[in-house]
Order: structure tokens, then C-alpha cells, then sequence
């Protein structure tokens, strides 16, 4: 992509240059081994579109490795040429251009790719990736094994931090659950207030480690609008499954009570930590999700009463520009993170960023979030239409004299590395 504006070759250059904080991404370990170029070609988000423009059946074909490339080539090329122009195909786009020096997707195009399949869990060749990308940091969220957290043993990939990943911990149905969050303690819980003090303890021992963040991607299971119950209807869901190890709250409406009182409790607790709370916001991974449960709106309540927690809004909130913007404006404790959103749908990026210019004070954006798990050959793309929709979006701005071409240089240093550095601490 490239845009129509008079600045756009220099603003575009400029923000090659500048490192980006990749505000969010899920890598586990360096990864993956390419098997099979059908794999390279549907890999990340990407996987989501191919199944939208397919079926079921399909998938199943283009997944099943032990079938001949030219047997499943019809499948794949249905499909392409239905869902070709969306931004994760981009992505791929990109990433065949610059692996595999391929510009076209054709049968011959996979057969030449069979033995040049990237290693990405090659450390070496991770690392170059990401240096080839300008990305300086990486903010994780993984799930980690805690007790490697807590003991200062847990392997990150190359230029992690961690986040403390929050569903878990108040998303509790049953004693089971209880004793295995708290097993890395060693620790047997008996009663509500243990359990928040161990959860505390665990919290504290991830900022021990170097965790900059909370996490939290609840909109995947439930509704971002939390109540805000007693202690007591909360503590009497907890004791109801903890007086019999056999019984489990039912879900969601059980739970709810002891869910939202945990989620406000530990809102407290990064309050008391002074670290930020990421929350997943809008667009879900995947087909066939409920979009309407995941509206950053519904969290407003939550944002109005804990004014002295930082909370980073993720994925643009897509498609739900406007409450995005409102939000962001609205309330000083609140950031607008456009993390995956510049593959989920560009223009709508380039346009928003525009919005949000003109709406919101810009040192309240980030810009760039990889959101893959591994798979750095495609947050090296995502970072490229990341910049790309930065520099239309603001060369478009200097177009309309809405700012200088030097002011436009500040804002895309401040989206694309200074508001990050500066919101999560990192000391770049």
C-alpha cells in the first residue's frame, strides 16, 4: 500500500526508521518449522479468512499434510481468489514477496517453495526478523508457567516482556480451579480472602520478574460490561464449590457475582502495583464469535470508577470506531491500541488514525501490536502495514495542513514508539 499524498514517500521512509514497541504478541518459543508451503500460506489470521470463504471441509483438506500439494491446490485456489484483497491476505502477500521472492500464489508458485521453508524456531534467524522489522521490544502475553515466573527460570523469545495474564484468576468455577492457580505457591486455598492474597502474591512475583502489564481477553467468553456486586454474593458462589470439591458454579450466570468482584479486585491490585491493564476490545480471533459482548463501551463503567488504573484498549475496538474515539477522549486513564487491528481491516486504520488525531490527544495512541503467536515473518509484515497506514494517515493530514510535515514526524514516533516506552515503563 502506498498513499496519493505529496509527503507520503517521506513520512513512510521516516517511520521505517523509528523502532516500534510491539505492544502485544503471543509468542510461546521461536516458531514455527514450516512443514508445508500450504501451511506458510495460511498461517496466522489469515487461516480465519481462507475458512470464511470456505467450509469446513475445505479446511480440512488444505490442513491434512499427508495429501499431494496438487491435490489440495484446487481448494486453496477457491479460496484465494475469494478472499485475496482482505488485510490478512497482505500479510501473506508480503511474506511471500519477502521469504520466498514470490508474487504470485500458484501451484508452481508452492511447488517452489517446498525447500525453502523458513526455521523460524532458529533463534538466529528469529532474532534477524525482528531486527529487520525495527521492532525493539515486545510486550508477551503466554500464559507462562507461573511457578518458572516466580522462581525467575521462565524463558521469554527475543526482546519480550512479559504480561500477567488475568482471565484465569477470576474466571474460577470450582475447587479444582482454585488449587491449580495456586499450586505454583504451594499453597492450599480454603477461603475467598486467601485467594485473593495468594493471587496478590502472584501478581507481585510477575512484576518481580519484569511483567509491564495486565492482561485480560475475557470478551472471548463474556460480556465487557462488569458489575459491580457485594463481597458477599461474591464469597457465596466461592464457598458454595469450595465446601464440596465435586460441585462447579454453573457458567456464565453462576459465576458472574465472583467474576466481576475478582475482575475489580485485581483492577485495585494493578492500581497498588502501578502497572497497566490491556483489555481486549472488539474483533475476535477465529469465525462464528458474538461481536456485540466485546464492544469496548461496556467497559465505561468499569473505566469511570478506577480512576487510577491505566487501561490500554486493544484492536481499535473493530468495527466500533466511534465508542473507540469516545473512550479514548473521554477518560484520562484510557489509551486507544491499534495492536492487530492494521491486518484486520487497513483502511479502517488509516482512517481512524486520522479520526483519532483530530479527536483524542495523540499521545494516548499505540500503534503497532503483532498479536501472532511466533510466526515473526509475519509480525515483520504486520509491522510494514502498520507504517504504511501511520504514513498515509498522516501524510493525508500534512495534505490538509492539519499539521506540519515535522509535527506529522512527531506524532508517528509517538504512535509508533515514545507513547508505548513511556505508558508501559520499558526505559528504551
Amino acid at each position: 500500500m502506498r498513499g496519493n499524498s505529496r509527503t507520503y514517500d517521506e513520512l513512510r521512509a521516516y517511520c521505517e526508521s523509528v523502532p516500534v514497541v510491539d505492544c502485544h504478541d503471543h509468542s510461546v518459543a521461536c516458531g514455527p518449522k514450516y512443514e508445508d508451503p500450504i501451511q506458510v500460506v495460511i498461517a496466522g489470521y489469515f487461516h480465519s479468512d481462507v475458512h470464511s470463504a470456505s467450509s469446513d471441509a475445505d479446511m480440512g483438506i488444505l490442513e491434512d499434510h499427508s495429501k499431494p500439494l496438487a491435490e489440495r491446490w484446487p481448494v486453496l485456489e477457491r479460496a484465494w481468489k475469494r478472499t485475496c484483497h482482505t488485510g490478512y491476505a497482505q500479510v501473506t502477500r508480503r511474506v511471500l514477496k519477502r521469504f520466498y521472492g514470490e508474487s504470485e500464489l500458484t501451484l508452481a508458485t508452492l511447488e517452489r517453495m517446498q525447500d525453502r521453508l523458513l526455521d523460524l524456531t532458529d533463534i538466529a534467524t528469529f532474532e534477524g526478523i525482528l531486527e529487520e522489522a525495527n521492532i525493539a521490544v515486545r510486550i508477551l502475553d503466554i500464559w507462562p508457567d507461573v511457578k518458572k515466573v516466580l522462581d525467575g527460570t521462565l524463558p521469554l523469545t527475543p526482546r519480550g516482556r512479559l504480561a500477567i495474564s488475568l482471565p484465569d484468576y477470576h474466571s474460577i468455577r470450582s475447587y479444582g480451579d482454585v488449587q491449580q492457580r495456586m499450586a505454583p505457591l504451594g499453597r492450599t486455598v480454603t477461603s475467598l480472602d486467601e485467594y485473593l492474597d495468594a493471587c496478590r502474591a502472584i501478581f507481585e512475583g510477575h512484576k518481580a520478574f519484569g511483567a509491564v502489564t495486565f492482561k485480560d481477553q475475557s470478551a472471548y467468553s463474556r460480556s465487557l460490561d462488569y458489575g459491580n456486586p457485594t463481597r458477599a454474593e461474591a464469597e457465596a458462589v466461592f464457598n458454595w464449590f469450595m465446601e464440596d470439591p465435586r460441585r462447579s458454579a454453573s457458567y456464565p450466570d453462576g459465576t458472574r457475582p465472583l467474576d466481576d468482584f475478582l475482575f475489580h479486585a485485581f483492577m485495585r491490585m494493578a492500581r497498588d502495583l502501578d502497572l497497566p491493564v490491556q483489555i481486549h476490545t472488539g474483533h475476535m480471533a477465529g469465525i462464528r464469535n458474538d461481536i456485540v459482548k466485546a464492544t469496548a463501551i461496556g467497559l465505561t463503567k468499569l473505566i469511570e470508577l478506577h480512576r487510577d488504573v491505566r487501561f490500554d484498549l486493544f484492536h481499535a475496538n473493530w468495527p466500533y470506531s466511534g465508542e473507540f474515539l469516545y473512550l479514548g477522549k473521554n477518560y484520562p486513564n484510557v489509551t486507544l491500541d491499534f495492536c492487530w487491528a492494521n491486518i484486520i481491516d487497513p483502511v479502517y486504520c488509516q482512517n481512524l488514525f486520522k479520526q483519532a488525531l483530530s479527536s483524542v490527544p495523540h499521545g494516548k495512541i499505540h500503534g503497532y501490536g503483532s498479536d501472532f503467536f511466533g510466526s515473526v515473518d509475519r509480525a515483520w509484515a504486520h509491522a510494514q502495514i502498520a507504517r504504511d497506514n501511520i504514513a498515509i494517515a498522516l501524510a493525508d493530514m500534512v495534505d490538509m495542513e492539519y499539521l506540519d510535515l515535522d509535527e506529522a514526524k512527531e506524532v508517528a514516533h509517538a504512535w509508533l514508539f515514545d507513547n508505548a516506552n513511556a505508558f508501559f515503563s520499558l526505559g528504551l
